[in-house]
């Protein structure tokens, strides 16, 4: 009971305190279309100077206001019916004055004439505007002092905007208003060019919130908050930040009265500082100077330094390189040798190097020939040397000599015939280790039916399977050995011209086995391309092929095949067969040309490995790229015929 009645005294003193205490909203009505102090913005929300200045007065005193947008008349009744607390950016005025009250003013300004452009020059003060049609706001501070001018029409509109808008369709000749709202108008919609704003001074108004009438409580609370924005400078910071850009006029004569005045003082300035300016720039002059020429003997003495550095650099790489390089002038006199090239001619010393038997060798060679690699024998050794011989040029691309490089490649040569050796070697296993298995499977059987006939040659079944399997293993025996054969020595090559279409004469009985097997064939084949080969060796190449790539689609859907012959370059064309098969994996592409190495089951595995042979008898090469069940591409390289070849050709002939 205590606790209430203390509540209840400190509620009774302090009303005013309790009402600010808790968080107040306040419903304010605000003009929708007078910028810059309210109208709203792309998010249909209200903002603008007196919206600012009324964000700041409830951050400052937590009360909370609720911005409702309206037309200004709309806004005067419902605070006149209670509706809402107040209205914000409201002109004082007397009439007004008698059903509402008015907080302090937190702006106070003018209206402007805004006229066409045309007539700039004919309105100059307020009595210039007699016998024109004047559009205004209803309550524009000066309505009354225009309503004295005789001979004047006039319009009076809700906002603004509206008489702007009359003002841009011809209907009146000037609209009073505030500048700031036209500049805003005029600028959005383009029309700085064609409309000017003229200060000329009308009666001043003065822009405040407007609460109900008797509202002191909310009024005296509005005075204080104002005053404390004034007196702090935030009022001035929350007008220049709304304001800014609309005075650009002004600002521009103001900047170019400073441009003016400054010109004059920078002359006066020059001339006094002209002597001394003089004066500096001859000692800089001389600095400079003497700046210069210590960095020019800086940079001489660098550019020694790197020349040496340079020199210093290649003569460890020509004193250690593994080739011998000698270096003579335009008449074949020596000019520097390095100490390789001394081991590899067997002299000791640089002098008379020329005596050398191993020079005298190579130079009876590099005068015809500028690179070969020739074998001669020295103290009971068998030597292998390559030599090239280079012009040399100068800086000025004009030939001051020549470059011969030798290299010993005896230790070379002799390592590659060894692994030559042991590759044969290692092929020669391979291949007798696939005739041994390829063999030994048919003599099995026919071995099995031998070891049957005693038993079993008079049943009429052992005899039918006598007669049709024991054939076949013959048969595959003979096979066996006439492909080894053809492997072992192909015939020799019978290189003559062959186009491309003279190619695909063997694919006529390969049409119906792809029509029965419903294959997709493509076949391209351009004009003009000849190639310089064997025709018959090329043409069971490409059957090989294609018949690995009958059976690589045969268990596919959407089956399909192509084969393309192109242009490569001036010299080669290549031959392009693809399938869209169960395609190979990494390691069966690495045995595919390998000797009796196959995936098929009833296939002996020599097929691509004469393939291989014959491309290569022909001066050709094949490659091979594929993806499991993606499909596989063979691609063929050939010489093409050229003029060149048909001269040899002929001559062949004629011997």
């Amino acid at each position: 009971m205590r606790k209430l009645l203390l509540a209840f005294m400190f509620f009774t003193l302090f009303p005013f305190t309790h009402v600010l205490a808790e968080e107040q909203v306040y419903r304010i009505g605000a003009e929708k279309a007078f910028p810059p102090f309210s109208y709203l913005n792309q998010n249909g929300e209200l903002q603008g100077l007196s919206i600012a200045v009324l964000e700041r007065i409830a951050d400052k005193n937590d009360v909370k206001f609720e911005f409702i947008p309206m037309d200004g008349k709309q806004a005067e009744e419902a605070l006149r019916k209670g509706e809402i607390e107040g209205v914000a950016g409201v002109t004082y005025s007397i009439d007004k004055e008698k059903y509402m009250d008015f907080s302090t003013p937190y702006f106070t300004m003018s209206d402007s004439l805004v006229i066409p452009r045309r007539l700039k020059d004919e309105v100059e003060n307020i009595e210039d505007l007699r016998d024109t049609h004047i559009v205004l706001k209803e309550d524009t501070a000066g309505l009354n002092t225009l309503i004295n001018l005789r001979n004047n029409n006039f319009t009076v509109t809700t906002n603004q905007y509206n008489g702007l808008f009359m003002l841009w369709n011809g209907r009146a000749d000037v609209f009073i208003g505030n500048k700031w709202t036209s500049y805003f108008f005029l600028d959005r919609y383009e029309l700085e060019e064609q409309y000017v704003v003229l200060d000329i001074i009308l009666d001043p108004a003065d822009y405040a919130v407007a609460v109900q009438e008797g509202d002191e409580e909310f009024r005296r609370f509005l005075d204080k908050a104002i005053i404390d924005l004034k007196a702090t400078g935030e009022m001035n910071q929350l007008v220049d930040f709304w304001t800014k850009g609309e005075n650009e006029e002004e600002i521009t004569r103001l900047k170019d009265f400073i441009t003016i005045l400054s010109i004059f003082m920078a002359i006066g300035g020059f001339i006094l500082i002209l002597i001394y300016i003089w004066n500096y720039r001859l000692k800089l002059a001389v600095n400079k100077h003497t700046k210069e020429l210590t960095l020019l003997n800086e940079d001489l003495h660098d550019q020694r330094q790197r020349t040496a550095d340079s020199n210093a650099f290649k003569d460890q790489i020509i004193n250690n390189i593994d080739a011998g390089i000698i270096t003579f002038d335009l008449n074949f006199m020596m000019t520097s040798c390095n100490p390789r090239a001394l081991d590899i001619l067997e002299w000791p010393q640089q002098e008379g190097v020329e005596q050398s038997p191993v020079f005298n060798e190579i130079r009876t060679h590099f005068y015809h020939d500028r690179a070969k690699q020739f074998v001669f024998h020295r103290n009971g050794q068998r030597k292998i040397v390559y030599y090239s011989l280079n012009d040399m040029y100068n800086s000025l691309e004009n030939q001051a000599g020549y470059l011969l490089t030798i290299r010993d490649e005896t230790e070379k040569v002799q390592l590659e015939q060894k692994l030559l050796t042991q590759e044969k070697l290692h092929a020669l296993g391979q291949l007798v280790a696939g005739v041994a298995h390829e063999i030994r499977n048919p003599l099995t059987s026919i071995k099995t039916f031998i070891n049957l006939i005693p038993r079993k040659i008079a049943q009429k079944d052992f005899q039918e399977m006598l007669v049709e399997y024991l054939p076949k293993e013959v048969d595959r025996l003979n096979q066996i050995v006439t492909d080894l054969i053809d492997y072992a020595r192909p015939s020799t090559p019978r290189i003559q011209p062959c186009t491309a279409s003279e190619l695909t004469t063997m694919l006529t009985f390969l049409h119906v086995t792809m029509k029965d097997e419903h294959i997709d064939f493509q076949l391209k084949v351009p004009d003009g391309l000849v190639f310089y080969i064997d025709p018959q060796q090329i043409r069971q190449v490409l059957l090989n092929i294609l018949l690995n790539a009958v059976d690589a689609v045969k268990n596919v859907t959407g089956k399909r095949i192509e084969l393309e012959m192109y242009h490569l370059d001036e010299e080669c064309g290549e031959i392009s067969i693809k399938d869209n098969g169960e395609g190979m994996s990494v390691e069966q592409q690495h045995h595919i040309f390998d000797p009796f190495y196959t995936t098929k089951a009833k296939g002996v595995g020599l097929g691509l490995t004469l393939s291989y042979h014959l491309i290569q008898e022909n001066n050709g090469d094949i490659s091979v790229t594929s993806t499991k069940k993606e499909g596989t591409r063979f691609v063929i390289t050939l010489p093409i015929y050229r003029e060149e070849d048909s001269l040899n050709e002929a001559r062949s002939t004629r011997h």
